[in-house]
């Protein structure tokens, strides 16, 4: 039996109830999802195993740190315990699981590791991908948070592994550059031209 994606979805969206309102919610992990079956279909990758993947990738956050080895974990049992996929499949999903995290870039063996790393960092770009390190960082200092924005956003785009992930992630890397340098302008005051 393969993964069957509603049923999939309803206990991954269970395990990550708690996680409910973060940056890292069940919302995130669907639209990374709905970013890697674009990204699978582009490049013509093995989509049952990139959407199984993308649906588990952050279920870790709801377990501990590191987010990757817990969910990598879990990922497993869920898989053994609610599929007849063979081991071989399930290896495969575990380790896109344990290798999404930035730091594994160039650590990434398969197409759809690729695919599910690049889903993931898209959700970096953009207006969202500000919103969300804002909102990720919480009550952290905010000058910490601006400098997080400026330094670690902007190369995200630049690291995608796929023609198809640099090709629709264009736009949201315009967006995220023209938000980050109104950011700094309207930090300095420069917008206002005070004379």
């Amino acid at each position: 039996m393969n993964p069957n994606p509603k049923k999939l979805e309803e206990i991954v969206r269970e395990n990550m109830s708690s996680l409910e309102g973060t940056a890292h919610s069940y919302a995130h992990v669907e639209r990374v999802a709905k970013i890697a079956a674009i990204l699978a279909e582009k490049e013509k990758a093995d989509q049952e195993l990139v959407q199984t993947a993308a649906l588990l990738h952050d279920i870790g956050y709801a377990v501990g740190e590191p987010h990757n080895e817990t969910g990598a974990k879990l990922a497993r049992m869920i898989l053994e315990q609610t599929t007849n996929l063979p081991e071989q499949r399930i290896e495969k999903t575990v380790k896109i699981v344990l290798r999404h995290p930035i730091a594994f870039r160039d650590k990434l063996e398969t197409l759809e590791e690729k695919i599910v790393w690049d889903a993931d960092k898209i959700d970096l770009l953009g207006v969202i991908g500000i919103a969300r390190v804002f909102h990720w960082m919480g009550k952290k200092p905010f000058e910490t948070t601006v400098n997080v924005c400026l330094e670690e956003l902007k190369p995200i785009y630049s690291l995608l592994n796929t023609p198809s992930a640099r090709k629709i992630a264009r736009e949201r890397q315009r967006r995220t550059i023209a938000s980050l340098s109104a950011l700094k302008e309207e930090l300095s005051t420069e917008d206002l031209r005070i004379s």
